[in-house]
């Protein structure tokens, strides 16, 4: 009775869980134009204009799983292929309050992080006379 208790609760779990991955929607990543590549570490274009590529390089904090994300990007003149170096990638802050009260500093901690891999999301015709989109922040 046991065995078959424990084999239909498999089952069933097993049946639950394809439902969920059924329904969780799927990454679709944004294809880049045709002639326009990346690869780890270079980009290529094929074309005859000028294209603008977003790029992310992730960084993982030493010492754990934990990973972070910058955003950059990298221009690629028709016809060329860049060799893509990423950026720095910056330590990981933490602030905590002061166990000692509001009135006392408060502690920050600084952890080194190492690059893991370099992401691409986008490649767009490059205009460098585009208006600039304001991002909110001071200049």
């Amino acid at each position: 009775m046991f065995n078959r208790l424990l084999a239909v609760s498999g089952i069933a779990g097993a049946v639950l869980t394809a439902t969920v991955v059924g329904l969780a929607p799927q990454a679709s990543a944004r294809p880049f134009p045709a002639g326009v590549s990346c690869s780890a570490t270079s980009c290529r274009n094929d074309t005859d204009d000028t294209y603008l590529i977003e790029a992310w390089q992730h960084c993982r904090i030493i010492g754990t799983a934990i990973e972070t994300e910058t955003p950059f990007n990298v221009v690629v003149r028709p016809h060329e292929t860049v060799e893509v170096k990423g950026v720095n990638c910056p330590p990981h802050v933490t602030t905590e309050p002061s166990t000692l009260g509001n009135d006392f500093p408060k502690r920050t901690t600084q952890r080194p992080t190492e690059p893991t891999r370099i992401g691409y999301s986008d490649a767009v015709i490059y205009d460098p006379n585009a208006p600039k989109v304001r991002t909110g922040s001071a200049s």
